[in-house]
């Protein structure tokens, strides 16, 4: 039963759309496959067998890719809440623009800073 819905869930990850403009650790198609690979492969043998949550679960992930809620329930916001186009937001979220922002993923500790090697 869990390979049915491992293999549905999979082929609805395949069809979520990946963001150009982050690094793989960012971009939420590689989260969403990373975890469908945690729950179903490593954590199989703790699962409860409950088709029934499963089968809502694997529903509401359906209806997100297919921006069903974005379509019945539409909006008039052109901008966020800095009063940024869309545009202009994925260019603030992307790599270079956190970076810019001094957003960095390398994240050093306190004494490497202070005590870094010099070459």
């Amino acid at each position: 039963m869990s390979a049915h819905y491992y293999k549905r869930f999979v082929k609805l990850a395949e069809q979520w759309p990946r963001d150009r403009h982050k690094n793989r650790g960012r971009d939420v198609a590689v989260f969403i496959e990373s975890e469908i690979e945690r729950v179903f492969r490593k954590e199989c043998n703790t699962l409860p067998q409950d088709s029934a949550l499963c089968e809502r679960r694997l529903q509401s992930f359906e209806q997100i890719l297919k921006s069903v809620h974005r379509s019945n329930y539409p909006n008039s916001y052109k901008s966020g809440v800095f009063g940024l186009n869309l545009d202009r937001l994925r260019e603030a979220n992307s790599d270079d623009g956190r970076r810019m922002f001094g957003l960095r993923d390398d994240k050093k500790s306190f004494f490497s800073r202070f005590f870094r090697r010099k070459s």
